[in-house]
């Protein structure tokens, strides 16, 4: 005679309890979309991957890491990646895949303060007006800024920040996609062509691995991190104290290392995936030889 009662509690508190684990888990999963969506914002990351891989920015950042000979007799080569680029790279789903990566990094932590949050906007409209100026205002900007002394806070928050590494991401990826087009360009299609896809994806993941070694494009990235850091540094030091402090408190967080390794895996499978794909489309519309 009991039973009816039981099943008649168990179903009665069924949807309650699944309230409450909505009541629970959806602030928590806002926090973690929180604190992922400032700290893509704090890292420029729409704007960086939209800067690369955005439609025609592949092409034209693959023509200069070309020597001038192969320039002169790379343009189908480059009208083909471009092609390629524009289907393969696809800015938004791949900013929302990172945010995810970092939002399920940073779960269950707090969400930035409103202080790191209002330093956080602040300093992406700094990079977005630096960005916007011609080449004289970007020079005397840094120039400007750079001169002031050394601030261990500033100095501290740039260690936080992964704007070197994404960079290295870029650079490596813009040095397979050029060595490509380069192969392609000279007459050299056939080692890709005639490979299957599984074996020509294996083939890019090698060269990928490999990274930078030959002398000429590793001084050239080491160039270009150099320059990421001393640009990031510049805006840091234009940024008022205040935020500096709040920026560097968030950042200090236990859950600040995780966030940045995933935003940091993330940005590279994104740019990886993408950039396979682009390569095997290129080449599979390559006309053999």
């Amino acid at each position: 005679m009991t039973a009816l009662p039981i099943v008649a509690r168990r179903f009665f508190f069924a949807p309650f309890l699944a309230l409450l684990l909505v009541l629970v888990l959806v602030p928590a999963m806002a926090r973690a979309q929180d604190r992922a969506q400032a700290l893509l914002q704090f890292e420029g990351v729409q704007a960086r991957y939209q800067a690369a891989y955005a439609p025609g920015a592949v092409a034209r950042d693959a023509r200069e890491l070309l020597e001038p000979a192969d320039q002169a007799i790379a343009d189908n080569a480059l009208k083909a990646l471009d092609g390629a680029a524009a289907r393969s790279f696809d800015v938004a789903a791949s900013v929302a895949a990172i945010q995810q990566e970092v939002a399920a990094a940073g779960k269950g932590a707090a969400a930035p303060s409103p202080q790191a949050v209002a330093a956080v906007a602040r300093f992406a409209q700094l990079r977005a007006d630096y960005a916007a100026k011609d080449q004289a205002a970007k020079f005397e900007f840094f120039n400007r800024e750079r001169a002031k002394p050394a601030d261990p806070a500033r100095t501290e928050l740039l260690e936080r920040m992964a704007v070197a590494d994404m960079r290295e991401v870029d650079f490596s990826s813009q040095l397979l996609l050029s060595s490509v087009v380069k192969q392609l360009a000279r007459g050299n299609a056939g080692q890709f062509t005639s490979l299957p896809d599984r074996t020509l994806d294996m083939a890019v993941d090698t060269l990928w691995s490999r990274g930078v070694t030959s002398p000429r494009p590793r001084n050239l990235l080491t160039v270009a991190r150099e320059l990421e850091k001393q640009v990031t540094q510049a805006l840091l030091a234009a940024l008022p104290d205040v935020d500096v402090v709040a920026l560097l408190a968030w950042r200090n967080d236990p859950h600040a290392a995780a966030e940045r390794e995933a935003l940091l895996g993330a940005y590279r499978a994104e740019v990886k995936a993408s950039g396979a794909v682009a390569i095997r489309t290129m080449v599979r519309g390559w006309p053999r030889s």
